[in-house]
């Protein structure tokens, strides 16, 4: 079987006509057509929307090996141009003031390039950005990916998900006085830094180091 015979064959599982599939994946169903009839082959922005509505193996459709569905609990997946983690993106964090988080229940998930994050999958998670105290650099909507770490001192000079007091925030983070103090600031200019003194700083936790935000997603 072919990649064509074996597309053909996901769509028919799904339930789902090539016009279907087109109008979700914001693709033409000429192009669909093309690709079920082996005339093109799928690009990896196509295997991408695949594998994240569809919950299509790309390496089964690449392939023919193993499953046609990912199992749901895979942290690594292949695509045509090189292995992806899988991430669960958790909650939502506040770009503004600090907001509390509601479920540790994954909201969705993102594929991030495996080569892009160095170490394990299980290092990484993914927050919804809200407000815009980050921004340009990060805008409400963007999908941020964070690397797990509750050292302090790795946190210097980097924009970090912060447990304030119960609560989650995402800022740029200086370390005064040694260390005994957190300096938490915005890039907008219109919201006001946030200090947490070093009763404060008993009482919250840092949860993470923010390495990249993915937009329009």
């Amino acid at each position: 079987m072919i990649i064509g015979e074996r597309l053909y064959e996901a769509l028919k599982k799904l339930h789902l006509s090539q016009a279907g599939l087109a109008d979700k994946i914001g693709i033409s169903s000429v192009v669909i057509n093309r690709y079920c009839k082996d005339k093109t082959t799928p690009n990896a922005e196509f295997l991408n929307k695949l594998a994240l509505n569809y919950n299509i193996s790309i390496n089964w459709l690449l392939t023919g090996e193993g499953s046609m569905f990912y199992s749901g609990d895979e942290d690594v997946r292949r695509l045509k141009d090189g292995y992806y983690y899988n991430l669960p993106i958790v909650a939502a964090v506040s770009c503004g003031s600090p907001l509390e988080i509601e479920s540790a229940e994954p909201l969705d998930h993102v594929l991030v390039n495996q080569k892009d994050l160095p170490g394990k999958a299980d290092e990484y998670f993914a927050f919804f950005a809200q407000g815009q105290s980050m921004h340009p650099y990060i805008s409400h909507g963007d999908v941020v990916v964070v690397r797990q770490d509750k050292d302090w001192r790795r946190a210097e000079g980097h924009v970090c998900v912060v447990n304030v007091e119960g609560e989650v925030t995402l800022k740029k983070v200086s370390t005064l006085k040694d260390g005994k103090e957190i300096l938490l600031s915005p890039y907008n200019t219109d919201f006001s830094p946030l200090l947490l003194t070093e009763d404060r700083l008993q009482e919250s936790r840092l949860v993470g180091i923010a390495l990249m935000a993915v937009r329009n997603l």
